[in-house]
């Protein structure tokens, strides 16, 4: 079960805390608690510093916001386009509805799209028909085949484009993240193993230890804990 961070933070916390509070009677060799503290402020920041630190959860969270106004963008523009790849083609049926030739070249279009890629497949096929049918006829006036085209190489490239780059760049950073909360867990679940061997159950320390640190981590019966990094294949 993958840890959430939440719960790597909360622990860690709880590990430095008693780490200096055993400080005056056993030092863990490997890490200093100021190493532990920094690995800890990577990741969650410390705006009171100077110079101020930022954590890679808000740099993760800043990534993924670009990220999402560029889905947002582009779906806006292709929900336009497929609005007036619907008007369009059912009014052509119409227009042309007397005029076999033409009426043969859209009998075999749709524009029923659940999906980008078929949005972006029909739009083309509508343009390609559209060109031939009759380029200087437009269904409405803001509606017309250049204006049309236009927005279509706007949502298959610059758009497009724009949400790829802006998802890659998200996906580092959450990868970054997630890196940076096992390798902190790592920490913490080392410092506790040393730190039980050094103070066994019986003693108040060693008591403590086991009662105040978290080790079981159980996700809320009501949601999933935050994710370590985004899903394989995220939607968009």
């Amino acid at each position: 079960m993958a840890l959430s961070i939440d719960f790597i933070k909360d622990r860690a916390l709880k590990t430095i805390s008693a780490a200096q509070q055993l400080a005056g009677s056993w030092t863990w060799q490997e890490k200093s608690i100021a190493d532990m503290q920094s690995a800890l402020t990577a990741i969650i920041g410390d705006r009171d510093a100077k110079p101020p630190v930022i954590g890679q959860e808000e740099i993760e969270s800043q990534a993924e916001q670009v990220m999402l106004a560029a889905r947002g963008a582009w779906d806006a523009a292709l929900d336009r386009l497929h609005r007036q790849t619907v008007q369009g083609l059912g009014m052509a049926r119409t227009r042309f509805r007397n005029d076999p030739a033409k009426l043969a070249q859209l009998s075999g279009l749709s524009a029923e799209s659940n999906s980008r890629s078929e949005t972006l497949a029909e739009a083309l096929a509508w343009e390609s028909a559209w060109a031939s049918v009759d380029p200087a006829w437009a269904p409405m006036p803001g509606n017309t085949l250049e204006a049309f085209k236009t927005l279509r190489k706007q949502c298959n490239e610059d758009l497009q484009q724009a949400h790829a780059t802006a998802r890659t760049v998200w996906r580092g950073k959450a990868s970054a993240l997630a890196q940076m909360g096992r390798d902190l867990e790592d920490l913490s679940e080392a410092w506790y193993a040393d730190a039980t061997r050094a103070f066994p159950v019986g003693t108040p320390e060693g008591d403590t230890l086991r009662s105040t640190i978290p080790t079981t981590y159980t996700p809320p019966s009501d949601k999933p804990g935050t994710p370590l990094a985004p899903p394989a294949n995220p939607q968009g």
